[in-house]
């Protein structure tokens, strides 16, 4: 009876172990062979750059889109793109000046103590959208000349 229980504690233990064994083979396998030709990507996320042909060749694949398809196609977006670059170089000053008119008349309406307070807050939360508030540079250079 006592051989029969200890003998059914190490098949128990071996049938444990040989579960362990395994899925530390397996871990292994997937991260040296499999994860390995997955695109390693940065804490910050991929570039724009890489995003956006990912993106594209993710449509290219789900459409089934031919070679003379895709090169219309990526002609059609980079046209595109670069027609939103020109048109964001046109709008850029024109939305920068309202933003810093809208910043102005809000620091006027403002007591000192609160515009210390806001300049802080916009200071604390810079970058929050991944890049800095618009208009500092401007803001910078105009406090510089006075």
């Amino acid at each position: 009876m006592i051989a029969r229980t200890a003998l059914g504690k190490i098949l128990v233990f071996a049938v444990f172990f040989i579960g362990i064994a395994t899925g530390a083979v397996l871990d292994n396998v997937y991260r040296t062979r499999v994860g390995a030709t997955e695109p390693t990507v940065d804490r910050r996320g991929p570039n724009p750059q890489d995003r956006m042909r990912r993106d594209r060749d993710s449509m290219d694949k789900y459409l089934g889109l031919d070679e003379a398809q895709k090169e219309q196609v990526h002609k059609i977006l980079e046209d595109t793109r670069n027609e939103l670059r020109e048109l964001r170089e046109q709008v850029g000053p024109k939305f920068r000046a309202i933003e810093d008119g809208s910043r102005e008349k809000i620091h006027a309406v403002l007591t000192e103590e609160q515009r210390r307070k806001l300049d802080e807050y916009r200071e604390s939360h810079r970058g929050d959208r991944g890049r800095p508030p618009r208009g500092d540079k401007e803001k910078k250079d105009r406090d510089n000349q006075q």
